[in-house]
């Protein structure tokens, strides 16, 4: 098992961190309004393996696959269950981690050249756009993969996007729809209508439970509803360690939040007492669920830890133009 941190300290007294230091802009609005368009026409995996199992042959015939870049096995070699549970496990590790204070929008929010200011923040962040590039990339492959081949590899994403849903990984699940209906996705027509009508009935569902489940619906619901109401912040964290449910909230969602709180409500000569109870009040939410975060009990799987840092991902700009190489628009 692995050894998890002690639970954060409490929020006793926020007084010096909730002094706001900046107003600048978001410097990462892809995080923040990645939010998916409609899923594509009407179509769940199979069942699914815990092991390491090979690539299914693609129904394509005369389909020829390029050798994997850098030797790196094919994504669909690691089974959904598995990989639901290594992403949920990566983001447990960083959700954790996030320094409170520092989703402040007055701190986390500062221009570009202060890279070092909310370090956990940005780290959240990079992780979430770049495991959304690689589910792009992956999807897209090369010019050797077929309409089908790529449908296969959408229809095994979308399999552990219900995964990481069934493990309450809101993040990874937001992550993956947000890739799979951003535009170099959505627009190849020949794959998705080589998707399944299972698959794709599937990812409606993932839209609309990645569109509903946000701040307020997470934390009003099950234990969490029990826990926020409860007034002693002891008592709140040890009910959600018995609850044993572990859940990864999607960060971007707080951020917003806390953004929106710094820039709506302007701070006055004395500092703005409603201003800073209410973003007292979001970081006591998150602080809650970091405590359950820390309900997962997952073991890393050492050919996925050194697989997921050389999987290869294009910028939006490359993936829109392999897009339309793949799939022109006269077509």
């Amino acid at each position: 098992m692995l050894a998890l941190e002690p639970a954060p300290p409490l929020l006793a007294d926020l007084g010096p961190a909730l002094e706001p230091e900046s107003h600048a802009s978001l410097n990462a609005p892809r995080y923040l309004h990645s939010a998916p368009g409609p899923a594509p026409k009407e179509r769940p995996p199979p069942g699914t393996v815990l092991e390491i199992q090979s690539a299914p042959e693609s129904p394509c015939s005369g389909a020829v696959k390029n050798p994997p870049r850098e030797e790196l096995p094919d994504i669909t070699t690691f089974p959904p269950r598995l990989l639901a549970e290594q992403l949920t496990l990566m983001d447990v590790e960083l959700f954790k981690k996030v320094v409170l204070y520092e989703c402040l929008g007055s701190i986390w929010g500062q221009e570009k050249g202060n890279e070092h200011v909310a370090s956990t923040v940005r780290a959240t962040i990079a992780h979430f756009n770049r495991l959304t590039n690689c589910v792009t990339t992956s999807c897209l492959g090369d010019h050797s993969m077929r309409a089908c081949d790529r449908a296969r590899v959408v229809e095994h994403w979308i399999k552990v996007a219900r995964e990481c849903l069934s493990l309450n990984n809101f993040s990874t699940v937001h992550a993956i729809v947000s890739a799979l209906c951003s535009k170099p996705i959505y627009r190849l027509h020949k794959t998705w209508a080589a998707v399944s009508s299972k698959s794709t009935k599937y990812l409606k569902e993932l839209c609309e439970k990645d569109t509903a489940v946000k701040r307020d619906l997470l934390i009003k619901a099950g234990s969490f509803k029990v826990a926020t109401q409860e007034r002693n912040p002891q008592r709140a964290q040890m009910r959600l360690r018995r609850q044993k449910k572990g859940v990864v909230a999607f960060l971007g969602d707080f951020l917003t939040v806390l953004h929106r709180l710094d820039t709506a409500i302007p701070d006055d000569l004395n500092g703005n007492s409603n201003k800073r109870r209410k973003e007292v009040r979001v970081l006591q939410e998150m602080q809650l669920l970091q405590v359950a975060a820390m309900n997962h009990r997952l073991q890393p799987l050492d050919k996925f830890v050194t697989y997921f840092p050389r999987m290869e991902q294009l910028s939006d700009k490359e993936s829109y133009k392999l897009s339309c190489q793949l799939e022109p628009e006269s077509q």
